[in-house]
């Protein structure tokens, strides 16, 4: 799964990663049943904070897009 943050975007860092899951949904890279990357991964990954990458995760669970199952975030839906 490629995900980058980009320092220019007017988009904020959690938003980026929204979308670019979304888009990965979208565009079928990402299925119904998938694992998103742990928390600590992808925060590690991107170089950013575990909380942002949370908030993103628990965003993407708000709009139904994702679920969380014993600690794992798994795609809930194909938008």
């Amino acid at each position: 799964m490629n995900i980058e943050i980009d320092a220019q975007s007017h988009l904020t860092i959690t938003e980026q990663i929204i979308s670019q899951i979304e888009r990965l949904i979208a565009e079928g890279e990402l299925k119904a049943g998938d694992e998103l990357p742990a928390v600590k991964d992808m925060a590690d990954r991107l170089q950013i904070s575990r909380m942002t990458t949370a908030k993103a995760y628990a965003l993407l669970c708000g709009k139904g897009i994702a679920e969380q199952r014993n600690g794992r975030f798994i795609v809930r839906v194909k938008k």
